[in-house]
């Protein structure tokens, strides 16, 4: 039996009532209004690739749990380097995440978090995208972004469009998995 193929979940990570920590919902809810069905004159819609939207504030195994039965992931947050400008916008993979060392285990870093869930046989994405923009605030009680991070927004979206389409195009030339490569 096979499945979908290329089940793909954008999620879009953070706090909105902590200030830039709500940037990865914004950016999703405009990556939404950007890639929502057009509606010809016919009255058909267009198909939108897929793609389930979803934001939450979540981490560790919590958010291992939400990408269960995904077989690629996209998600946005915020982040915040040692001499990073507010509003940058990177496009990261696992491996370029910060390695921290967690205090108990539903603090586990994501990279840990999906290790441990593939361990268990949990079926999570092999593709794994974080599209973070460097946050200015994200300790401050208050619903609006900063000025630099709320400009970010259009680029962020922009850049997980370009993602999606790149994954369509990987999605093409490869096959689905079956339930015994699972």
């Amino acid at each position: 039996m096979q499945e979908q193929p290329g089940r793909l979940l954008v999620l879009g990570l953070g706090n909105p009532i902590l200030r830039d920590d709500g940037v990865g919902w914004r950016v999703v809810e405009e990556v939404q209004v950007r890639s929502a069905p057009a509606r010809p004159l016919s009255g058909a819609t267009t198909n939108t690739g897929g793609a389930e939207f979803d934001c939450v504030a979540l981490g560790g195994l919590a958010l291992m749990e939400r990408l269960v039965g995904y077989d690629r992931a996209v998600l946005v947050d915020a982040i915040q380097t040692r001499h990073g400008r507010p509003g940058a916008v990177y496009r990261l993979g696992l491996d370029d995440l910060p390695t921290l060392n967690a205090n108990a285990v539903h603090d586990a870093t994501l990279k840990a978090a999906l290790e441990l869930g593939r361990r268990l046989g949990a079926e999570l994405p092999d593709d794994v995208t974080i599209i973070a923009v460097e946050a200015a605030d994200v300790l401050s009680f208050g619903e609006g972004l900063s000025p630099a991070v709320e400009a970010a927004v259009p680029e962020a979206a922009e850049l997980v469009l370009q993602t999606l389409r790149e994954i369509r195009v990987r999605n093409h030339h490869k096959p689905a998995r079956t339930r015994s490569q699972i």
